[in-house]
């Protein structure tokens, strides 16, 4: 409990000393997913002539299990996490994380004497599952689309999921005929520690959606727990192996950030040198084709416009667009909002349709020059913000708005 306040204290207090940093200040809740690969435990079958072998890439499906109670019982579990982040921006390339990890970690390993107890069941397999939560405090540094950071997890006493179970593909314990293996708890860590290093890209969603993939491990700095385990022969005990399980763990995992707060920091205002030029230019804004664009304002892509019915990118519309990734390139930290239009020909629903179509149409084009997707947001207004009720081609048109700088 001590580490916990502890770090909470680290993150409240990284909130409070960075407010007057020249940056965006933001807080994100991200939820986020993962699958993976335990790393086999350490077999020591010194007191046997039976080893189990590791199965370290074929965990993803359990088959069908028989419980204690004799009902059988189909288990597709997989090597898993699941957890939630909250993460606050530091500086323009730092940010700091604490959250809360659930885990669950499946090792199969094979019998080297398989046993055959019936004449529809065989024991080849014996499973090892367990679930922890841990609570994980980290920093983060992030360029561009990629970032990479290492998280501190203290996980809890482990606990175990199917073990002690018998079955047709997998288990632990004996059969009926007095054949299979029984395990049993040596020594169990109730505390254990984990570094966490990870390594993702940002935006790689397609659609009007932020995500995040990353690949990391999680490494053990304890053993957790250390099992025996008994070949059983006919009754018979024919030889013993030490397993000492960790939390080690390859991931895969996918994340959401959803931003719940965020700051424009003072320092960021542009401050005139010559107080005469004072209201020159608006204190938020940038140049985009010659002139200035502030904040908010929305700027018609002249040369972005589409044939009636149709969300196709011609020449002159790339030719636009790529002037738009040159400023987004420029300016790291612009978030833009683009905004499709239709004509009022036909009918409406089916025209707002189309201008979000027209949107995304864009905003892939964008994706795949470079811009990360998270700073592109988009919109379908259809014909309701019409331009020229005499020439209706103005009215197929594209904005662009800066939402942020």
């Amino acid at each position: 409990m001590k580490l916990l306040i502890t770090l909470f204290l680290v993150f409240i207090s990284s909130l409070v000393f960075c407010q007057n940093s020249t940056f965006r200040s933001k807080l994100n809740l991200s939820p986020h997913i993962g699958i993976g690969w335990a790393l086999p435990p350490f077999i020591d079958g010194r007191n046997s002539d039976l080893v189990l072998k590791s199965v370290p890439l074929k965990n993803f499906v359990i088959a069908e299990i028989i419980k204690s109670s004799g009902t059988p019982k189909k288990i597709f579990k997989i090597t898993n996490t699941i957890g939630l982040d909250a993460n606050y921006t530091l500086s323009s390339k730092w940010s700091t994380n604490i959250g809360v990890n659930r885990a669950m970690q499946v090792n199969l390993l094979n019998d080297p004497n398989p046993i055959k107890v019936s004449t529809t069941t065989i024991y080849r397999t014996w499973v090892f599952a367990y679930k922890y939560t841990s609570f994980t405090f980290g920093l983060r540094y992030h360029q561009h689309d990629t970032f990479f950071q290492c998280n501190f997890h203290y996980a809890g006493n482990a606990k175990r999921v199917i073990e002690s179970d018998n079955g047709s593909a997998g288990g632990g314990g004996v059969s009926s005929n007095g054949n299979g293996i029984v395990t049993s708890i040596m020594n169990r860590n109730g505390n254990t520690f984990l570094i966490s290093p990870e390594y993702g890209v940002a935006g790689i969603s397609s659609f009007d959606l932020p995500m995040e993939l990353s690949v990391g491990l999680h490494i053990p700095t304890t053993i957790f727990s250390k099992q025996n385990a008994t070949f059983i022969r006919n009754n018979i005990n024919v030889g013993e192996n030490t397993l000492s399980f960790t939390q080690a763990a390859l991931w895969l995992r996918a994340r959401i950030p959803i931003t719940v707060w965020t700051k424009q920091s003072n320092n960021n205002k542009v401050i005139p040198l010559n107080p005469s030029m004072a209201n020159t230019f608006p204190e938020q804004s940038v140049e985009y084709e010659g002139k200035r664009v502030a904040l908010g304002e929305k700027v018609i892509l002249t040369n972005l416009q589409f044939e009636q019915t149709k969300a196709i990118l011609n020449i002159a519309a790339m030719a636009e667009l790529d002037e738009l990734k040159e400023l987004m390139s420029d300016s790291p930290t612009i978030v833009i909002e683009i905004i499709g239009h239709t004509s009022d020909e036909g009918d409406r629903n089916s025209n707002i349709e189309l201008s979000l179509k027209r949107a995304k149409e864009c905003k892939e084009y964008l994706i795949k020059k470079g811009i990360n997707a998270n700073r592109i947001k988009i919109k379908g207004m259809g014909p309701d913000a019409p331009i020229s009720t005499t020439d209706k081609s103005q009215n197929r048109r594209v904005e662009m708005k800066i939402i942020k700088l």
